[in-house]
Order: structure tokens, then C-alpha cells, then sequence
């Protein structure tokens, strides 16, 4: 597990409690559960959003590079429209379909937070997750310092 989604796992299980899923909308987009007791247990990797994009313009010869948006409808009538509607649909699904999977498989309810570049839009389309934090990766670094810190204080004072 990279240590970018431990230290999300762990400021969100700090800040929110848990259970709860991360998922962190990067390069790639992860979804990391971490149980009522702050143990990371599962995780699932996908495509990040903007990296389904650049692969869809550099790789197709005629699609264009494209702003990451939300159209005004998913009826698209131009390739650019078209593009921006599947991916932010087709993002907007992925989420939604992974995390009711997590819930369904668990059998249980758990708070849903997201992070990274493009997670903001998502959750503003979505009632699935239930923040947008994008100070988390900073937040499970300052975390994890203060736990270290602590634990070597108090070995110095033994």
C-alpha cells in the first residue's frame, strides 16, 4: 500500500472516525476502507480521471485535449461534449457503483470521504460521499508526525 493512502486512511479515520472509505482522486483514484478500529483493510486502484482523459486524446488520432467538466447535458451533440460526458458521467458512475459495492459486501454503513484534484467536482454531483476534504493528505501527515513525536518523547523519558 503506497504511503499516500495510508496517510489519507489515516486523516480520515482521524478527523471523520470510522468506518469509513477514502477515496482519493488522483493519477489513479483509490478507495481504501478503514475499519471502526483504524485498521486499513481493503483497497481498490482505478484509472485516475485525468488520466483516462489524457490517454483518450493522445491515443485516439482525432479526439481533441478537452477541459475536465461537467456538461450542460449528457445528450452530447460535438466530440468535445462527448468526451466531457463520458468521462465525468462515466466517473460519476465508477464512484457511485464502488462504494455502494463496499457497503453491499460489508454489510455496513460507513462515512465516505474524498480528496484529490478532481474529487471536489464528483462530490458535488454525487449524495455518496459525504465530505470533500482537500487538506486530508496534509492532515494524516501532521497526524502521523504528532503520533512519532509523541511515541519518541516518550522513549527518551524511559
Amino acid at each position: 500500500v503506497g504511503a499516500d493512502r495510508i496517510v489519507d486512511a489515516a486523516g480520515a479515520y482521524y478527523t471523520y472516525g470510522g468506518p469509513c472509505l477514502v477515496v482519493d482522486f488522483g493519477t489513479a483514484t483509490t478507495f481504501d476502507y478503514v475499519d471502526a478500529n483504524g485498521c486499513f483493510e481493503y483497497g481498490v486502484i482505478s484509472i485516475g480521471i485525468e488520466t483516462g482523459a489524457q490517454a483518450l486524446w493522445t491515443q485516439a488520432a482525432k479526439l481533441p485535449e478537452i477541459e475536465i467538466k461537467k456538461p450542460a447535458t449528457i445528450l452530447a451533440k460535438s466530440t468535445i461534449t462527448s468526451m466531457q460526458a463520458g468521462l465525468f458521467y462515466g466517473y460519476i458512475g465508477q464512484t457511485e457503483y464502488i462504494i455502494r459495492k463496499f457497503k453491499d459486501v460489508l454489510h455496513k454503513d460507513m462515512k465516505v470521504i474524498a480528496t484529490g484534484g478532481l474529487g471536489n467536482m464528483i462530490y458535488q454531483n454525487t449524495k455518496l460521499i459525504d465530505v470533500y476534504d482537500q487538506d486530508l493528505t496534509f492532515k494524516g501527515l501532521k497526524i502521523i508526525y504528532d503520533r512519532l513525536q509523541s511515541n519518541k518523547k516518550a522513549a527518551e523519558e524511559k
